[in-house]
This record gives C-alpha cells, sequence and structure tokens, in this order.
C-alpha cells in the first residue's frame, strides 16, 4: 500500500462524501483510506455505509488526536496521509507527493493548500515555500495538514500526542525537524481547506494560545512579539523570492470556480488546480 488516508471525523455528514470520492479517484497509486468516526448522530454514519469497500470505525474518542492514532494503528501504507472529513485533495496531488519523497529521501513532504467556501468554492490559494525551521518555530505550522504525507517510520515512535487538541498538526512537524527529519516542499495545490463555523480547529483563542505555549516549552523557542515579527518576517521573504506570492496572487482570478472535480457536474479537471 501506497498511501493511507486518515480522516478523523465527527458531525461532517453534509462534507464527507467529497472527502472520500476524492480520495478513491487519486490516481497512479494504491490508496486506503481509513475513517475514524467519534460516534456521530448526524447521519455520518449512513453515508459511510454506502460506501462498502471504505474501512471505517465509529466509537467515542477523545478528541481528534486519538481519532488520529486508532486510524494510524489501522493504516498499512508506507506514507500517511491526514484529511478532515470536511476537506478534500484535487486531482493528482497525492501522486506528487509521494514522487517527490521517493525521489528525495524525505519523511515528510508538503504542497499547497486551497481554501474553499462550504459549497467547494474556491475562495484563494495559499502557495508556500521550502521549509525553514525558523519560520515553522516563531512564525506558526505554515504546513498545512491536508497538503502533506509523512513517512510512516517517523509516526511509529512518536504518534499524535493526544492532550493536544489545535496544535497536534504543529506538534508533529516540530517533532520531525527536532529530529533531524527531512521536509521538502512541492509547490502546486494538493489540499483543500473548508472554511465554515463548525470547524474543529476554530475554537477559543486561549485553547490555541495555550497549547503554543506547552509547544514553546517542549521544543525551546520563544513566543515573544519580537520573535513572532521575526518569524513572520522570514516567512514573507521565504514567499515573495520564491515567487509565492505571486502565484497567490494570480489564483484569485478563479475565486468562485467549483472545486470539487469529483462531481461531473464540476469544471473540467484541467481547471481545478491552482
Amino acid at each position: 500500500m501506497d498511501v493511507s488516508v486518515l480522516t478523523p471525523s465527527f458531525g461532517y455528514a453534509r462534507f464527507i462524501s467529497d472527502a472520500i470520492r476524492s480520495v478513491v479517484l487519486q490516481e497512479s497509486l494504491k490508496v486506503e483510506h481509513v475513517i475514524q468516526d467519534g460516534a456521530s448522530t448526524d447521519g455520518t454514519t449512513d453515508v459511510l455505509d454506502r460506501y462498502g469497500s471504505l474501512g471505517w470505525v465509529s466509537e467515542p474518542d477523545t478528541g481528534q488526536s486519538q481519532a488520529l492514532n486508532r486510524a494510524l494503528a489501522r493504516a498499512g501504507g508506507r506514507w500517511i496521509a491526514w484529511l478532515n472529513a470536511d476537506e478534500f485533495y484535487l486531482p493528482g496531488a497525492l501522486a506528487r507527493l509521494v514522487e517527490e519523497g521517493d525521489r528525495s529521501g524525505a519523511d515528510l513532504v508538503y504542497g499547497d493548500a486551497v481554501f474553499c467556501d462550504e459549497h467547494g468554492r474556491f475562495l484563494r490559494g495559499l502557495p508556500q515555500h521550502r521549509f525553514s525551521p525558523f519560520v515553522l518555530q516563531h512564525y506558526g505550522p505554515y504546513i498545512s495538514s491536508c497538503a502533506m504525507i509523512v513517512r510512516r517510520e517517523a509516526l511509529e515512535d512518536r504518534p499524535f500526542d493526544e492532550s493536544l487538541r489545535v496544535v497536534m498538526d504543529h506538534d508533529l512537524y516540530l517533532s520531525l525537524a527536532a529530529n533531524g527529519g527531512r521536509i521538502r516542499y512541492v509547490a502546486g495545490g494538493v489540499g483543500v481547506f473548508r472554511v465554515h463555523d463548525e470547524r474543529v480547529t476554530s475554537g477559543p483563542e486561549d485553547d490555541y494560545r495555550d497549547e503554543r505555549e506547552k509547544l514553546a516549552a517542549r521544543y525551546g523557542f520563544s513566543t515573544g512579539s519580537l520573535s513572532r515579527f521575526a518569524g513572520r518576517g522570514l516567512h514573507r521573504l521565504l514567499k515573495l523570492t520564491s515567487g509565492a506570492y505571486f502565484r497567490q496572487m494570480s489564483s484569485r482570478r478563479r475565486r468562485g470556480a467549483d472545486l470539487r472535480w469529483f462531481e461531473e457536474a464540476a469544471h473540467p479537471r484541467a481547471d481545478v488546480t491552482p
């Protein structure tokens, strides 16, 4: 198995079919979709039942991190991807990441995320830049979880921290970097992040701030205003010099375009990748 896509799910019955179809239609790879639902009562399991060959479990959990670990325990892929139930992939996205990971020997490969509204319509692109440990520490988790894959071995000794409810992605990236992990960037859209009012990570700002302080203590970096200013400055410089800002501005012409390429009524496949 090339890739196992882990999907933690809770209360996203109206979105999860998009995630499933975007995984099923990924080409040139052997991909399995491992869904861990947190005992949803909104009809999510009825949706999952419609996909006969899908591997899913629905049971109570303590949060997204525990759901990810339970899905990881059932996964058989040499690469692990993380796609939330309200997100979806662009066509050919996983194959591009795996190709770069196999070529370079990287432990984690990431690309660009795209933002859409609740109906799957393009809001904005978010092109990134080559990996920077300094930006990761002092600016934040600029790598989008829906736009990356991580080598399975990198997670075996260090699974997701179940004490974290908001910044478990940041913790994963910081842990890899601190332990000498090789992290590579591939330009181009990979995952689509859906903006809506029910997102799990749209919680109180205090939760994010408290957990970020916990990571700062764990990995030895400052969260002071000067450090954040420096991190933000380098992030912007790298985006400018890499052409990411130009690509971001150019993508604005696509605002409102339907990104749900797996729907027959959606725009042609050639027009969905920013």
